[in-house]
């Protein structure tokens, strides 16, 4: 087995892969002989490659044709084109396996770390395609869309992948994108996403505060004095709290 192929599965990732998936008929409908292999070993088995898309796939949360041409039964995989360059996902893919091996091979063994965990396709994807982190998601989606589908497509992803470890939803996320719209000053916009966060997390401190903080500026005294109270119950010594309230007494 090559190094490369072997930094791709991971320890003991092959033989498990293939006990899983040599049989049934996703196999059948592979050919046995391999076209335009670039990366992969060119005497690789059917077994092992299987092995490899499987891990490829499972990583990813996709299907095959993300990075091949389907053939034309929908389900199927009678009639890929699998020896295709023309899907950009698989040229990026290529790009990626190598490098994998070269983190794996060249660069971690340079830093000296003592017995190193590999880096694998799912150290950065678990499981999606495209390995963003839940706060630049949805700051893409609020330039794109605005705050309402941001709300609604964080509501999505948290009933999709809530527990997966595919994202972050510890409350730490949310706050920091309403912190980053305040800084931009969208106001309005910060208030909605903090609250969307306190409705799953109605004891953050740093929410809370941000909150209180957000209504001060908006001139909005009476909800910024509760949401900074509520955060002090929480929080007695929080001097983020004290101070803007201090400031909202000292207006007064």
């Amino acid at each position: 087995m090559s190094p490369l192929f072997r930094n791709l599965l991971g320890r003991g990732g092959l033989v498990s892969l293939v006990v899983l998936f040599c049989v049934g008929p996703a196999l059948a409908q592979i050919p046995d002989e391999f076209k335009n292999l670039k990366v992969l070993p060119k005497d690789i088995s059917k077994q092992e490659l299987v092995g490899v898309m499987k891990s490829f796939s499972g990583a990813l949360g996709v299907r095959c044709t993300f990075c091949h041409v389907p053939g034309p039964t929908p389900g199927s995989l009678e009639g890929t084109d699998f020896a295709s360059d023309e899907p950009e996902h698989k040229v990026a893919a290529r790009s990626m396996m190598k490098m994998v091996h070269d983190i794996n091979t060249t660069l971690i063994p340079a830093a000296g770390i003592e017995d190193p965990l590999q880096v694998r396709c799912i150290t950065c994807h678990r499981g999606v395609a495209k390995p963003q982190t839940l706060n630049a998601l949805l700051l893409d989606e609020i330039d794109e869309k605005g705050i309402p589908a941001a709300e609604t497509r964080y509501r999505e992803l948290r009933d999709q992948y809530y527990g997966s470890g595919s994202y972050d939803f510890s409350p730490g996320v949310l706050s920091d994108v309403a912190g980053t719209l305040a800084q931009k000053g969208d106001a309005e916009g910060a208030v909605v996403i903090a609250k969307l966060n306190l409705e799953f997390y109605p004891d953050d401190v740093s929410t809370l505060v941000l909150l209180g903080q957000v209504y001060s500026q908006q001139g909005n005294t009476d909800a910024a004095v509760t949401s900074l109270e509520k955060a002090l119950e929480l929080e007695p010594d929080n001097r983020w709290a004290k101070q803007t309230l201090d400031k909202i007494h000292a207006g007064q």
